[in-house]
């Protein structure tokens, strides 16, 4: 066994810096489960396969209508997708291929989930649910860009130097610097290949929108642009654990489908809403501060 973890080193920002992620307060135990992978040593590689297999396995029960079971695999694919990164960071031992895996993980083992829930539905007799199963995979990714984006730009302004995620994947020209092998340079291509495919047009429309909204009066720097932590908070609500919580939820009361409608509808009416949001603060914004003194709390990742 390994001594006991300083879950500082698995943070992305300093203490003065973070903020509440909305978003765990649904696996809100999850740093005990850190602290006991990191103490079974078990590699953060690992902990993103179990995730995606909890996932695979959700899908599973929710195709064949097991919705608690189904909830409980999904929940357990959360608690996973949480503790990998933080792990990576603890042990010092993150990289490129793990960041990407992990995103394609989440892409495909969502999409499949959804895909599940309304192929049920229409099983059940529930007309309409292919449609509904579709937009729902779209919003979901939709939304988390949104917040991944300014996540990234807020991490970027205050946070550690070592992470691999960029807000533009497209720009980065450091692969042959994240891996000394061959096979992992053609493993690392091939993820990124795979990763822009799924999540570049997602992120060209998300800076497509952040332009837009700041409109002609650019501000001064990044931690004027990102450093509103209110904003960060709202927007945290946006990140794959609350969409997975929703699912539970309905699953739990076994109308997982309903979910669908949810992510749909309710989800995209507050993504808009914190665009109007964000649009206000770039209009009122001071050149002067550095951190919105409208500001209040954290994060994780």
């Amino acid at each position: 066994m390994r001594e006991t973890p300083n879950l500082e080193k698995s943070e992305k920002l300093p203490p003065e810096y973070r903020y509440f992620n909305i978003s765990v307060l649904w696996i809100f135990y999850f740093r005990h489960v850190i602290r006991a992978l990191y103490r079974l040593r078990i590699p953060h590689e690992a902990v993103t396969m179990l995730s995606i297999l909890f996932g695979i396995i959700a899908a599973y029960y929710f195709s064949a209508g097991y919705f608690i079971l189904a909830a409980v695999a999904i929940h357990l694919k959360d608690v996973f997708d949480a503790s990998d990164g933080a792990l990576a960071r603890l042990t010092g031992r993150g990289h490129l291929i793990g960041r990407y895996l992990d995103s394609l993980g989440d892409f495909f083992t969502l999409t499949l989930i959804m895909i599940a829930i309304g192929w049920h539905a229409i099983q059940s007799g529930l007309s309409g649910y292919g449609f509904w199963s579709l937009t729902a995979v779209i919003s979901t990714f939709i939304q988390c860009s949104f917040f991944n984006y300014y996540q990234l730009g807020y991490v970027a302004a205050f946070g550690i130097d070592s992470l691999s995620s960029q807000q533009d994947e497209r720009a980065r020209d450091d692969l042959r610097e994240r891996t000394s092998s061959p096979l992992g340079r053609v493993v690392l291509t091939a993820l990124r290949f795979c990763y822009l495919i799924v999540y570049g047009w997602q992120d060209r429309l998300v800076a497509i929108s952040d332009n837009t909204l700041m409109g002609a009066r650019p501000l001064p720097n990044d931690r004027i642009r990102y450093g509103n932590r209110s904003l960060m908070i709202l927007q945290s609500a946006l990140c794959f654990g609350t969409h997975i919580f929703v699912i539970v939820l309905f699953s739990l009361l076994r109308k997982p489908h309903l979910a669908l409608v949810f992510i749909s509808t309710v989800m995209n009416l507050y993504l808009f809403l914190l665009l109007y949001l964000r649009k206000r603060y770039y209009q009122n914004a001071s050149p002067t501060p550095a951190v919105s003194s409208t500001a209040s709390a954290k994060h994780t990742g």
